[in-house]
């Protein structure tokens, strides 16, 4: 059999073209790979940065031009999640959430309040010995028949008031009293102590409005045989009872 040189030439040629074009497309596959990778790892760097500042905390760092704000905010980040553990471990019922939210903002206004008139009052150590003495009364004298923890808990607890969510708000507000005196006394101006103050209040009753709209059901009922009504009868219903549907 016959074979033309030049068939030969042209299909040597064309194998050659052939690697050429195949070692060209796997050098820009490996370049393809090698940015594919650099671009994985700038992206995992990033995403693990993120991370580690959630960890951190969600808070930046001087989010507010208030120093009493600020702290504040450093305040919620250290304290929320405890309070809000003890509101919604009262499952039972809205009255014992209720009671937990007004023990916590009362004894926030009783442990800050000491401290408040300090930084407002100016008053010699014989008027202050002078009213505690006129101020005490035999029916204030405490029931000496309770150990000190049964007379803390009920000195915490408000009139009326349920008392579950007493004694849970009780044990919640041990756990972050220091914290909270702490931030109130590391603040000197008057306009920073007001706006924590204020600040801290406002913003815990909103917190406790939040987590009872989380606690409530958002899915409605389904309906029952009663709650369905009949549908009307097309064919016995005229043009004027149709209007009327």
């Amino acid at each position: 059999m016959y074979i033309d040189r030049q068939e030969i030439v042209e299909e040597l040629r064309l194998r050659k073209l052939i690697r050429k074009a195949i070692k060209i497309v796997e050098t820009k596959r490996h370049k393809e790979a090698d940015q594919y990778l650099a671009e994985e790892q700038r992206l995992r760097k990033v995403i693990r940065n993120l991370i580690m500042e959630d960890e951190v905390g969600d808070t930046e760092d001087s989010p507010y031009d208030n120093t009493g704000l600020n702290t504040l905010n450093t305040l919620f980040d250290n304290i929320l999640k405890t309070i809000e553990t003890g509101y919604k471990e009262l499952a039972s019922s809205e009255q014992q959430r209720n009671s937990f939210a007004s023990h916590i903002l009362k004894a926030v206004e009783n442990v800050l309040a000491p401290l408040s008139a300090m930084d407002q009052a100016d008053q010699s150590l014989s008027e202050e010995i002078e009213i505690q003495l006129g101020q005490d009364r035999p029916e204030d004298m405490a029931d000496i028949r309770k150990d000190k923890e049964e007379q803390a808990v009920e000195d915490f607890g408000i009139e009326g008031e349920d008392l579950t969510g007493r004694d849970k708000a009780y044990e919640t507000f041990n756990k972050v009293e220091t914290q909270i005196v702490d931030a109130y006394k590391s603040l000197y101006n008057a306009a920073d102590v007001k706006a924590f103050y204020d600040g801290l209040l406002m913003n815990l009753d909103l917190y406790f409005k939040k987590f009872e709209d989380e606690i409530q059901p958002s899915v409605e009922a389904p309906e029952t045989a009663a709650d369905v009504q009949p549908e009307p009868d097309v064919e016995d219903t005229d043009l004027a009872d149709i209007a009327d549907l």
